[in-house]
């Protein structure tokens, strides 16, 4: 319930902030995302140094801006509003006839308060602090030569935060993120039996909640 209480009141301000008389800068970009070793809070060490990470994202929103909230022409105020991001990152064991994939999918909305600034008529920098709002997370475990079995974990609605910077020139994005996220990874074959527990050895208190943290480095297109 408090999940989706605050999912109403990310929606209403939403909502009410379009229909003021905003300036619309809709955008989209992709973006290399590359997941932390700290992943499942287990560190580098504990992955080795067989495995190797990357990933990819995509996202679509706009940003809404007020230039009236600020004194200054150069500057604004708004808000920060991706309607959909999906999300793609994979861990993998290099060593030759291993082929453990740990994978990583979410799909999600984000939103949140943005500053801007712009010392020329083409160029801008903006700054914002995003609620993250992931619709659905999974991770699967592809074992390939091993025996072929793959182990699905899921979670809906998870809660976390964004934070970053881009940096634009004229239709042109450049961007970097930080997003951490901590869903609650169940597997969809036993009911009660989490990812993170495996990770914790039962022993943990995570509360069953995976972090997953991760940087995203971005190019788009703005109009």
């Amino acid at each position: 319930m408090k999940k989706l209480t605050i999912v109403f009141v990310l929606a209403f301000i939403a909502l009410t902030t379009m229909g003021q008389d905003l300036e619309n800068k809709f955008y989209f970009r992709f973006a290399y995302s590359s997941p932390s070793w700290n992943h499942f809070g287990i560190g580098k060490g504990n992955w080795g140094d067989d495995y190797s990470r990357y990933g990819a994202k995509f996202e679509l929103g706009n940003i809404f801006q007020i230039p009236s909230q600020l004194a200054e022409n150069d500057m604004a105020i708004g808000i920060n509003v991706d309607y959909l991001y999906v999300n793609y990152n994979n861990f993998v064991n290099d060593l030759p006839g291993d082929d453990y994939n740990l994978t990583l999918y979410r799909v999600g909305t984000k939103l949140g308060p943005s500053f801007t600034y712009s010392p020329h008529d083409e160029i801008a920098f903006d700054i914002y602090a995003k609620a993250d709002v992931a619709w659905a997370t999974a991770a699967v475990q592809f074992f390939g030569r091993i025996n072929d079995a793959e182990d699905y974990f899921m979670d809906y609605v998870s809660l976390g935060f964004s934070t970053g910077v881009n940096f634009r020139y004229n239709v042109f994005m450049l961007g970097f993120e930080f997003n951490t996220i901590s869903p609650k990874l169940e597997s969809d074959d036993y009911d009660g039996v989490y990812w993170q527990d495996g990770i914790d050895g039962f022993e943990g208190d995570s509360g069953h909640k995976s972090k997953l943290p991760t940087a995203n480095f971005s190019i788009g297109f703005v109009f």
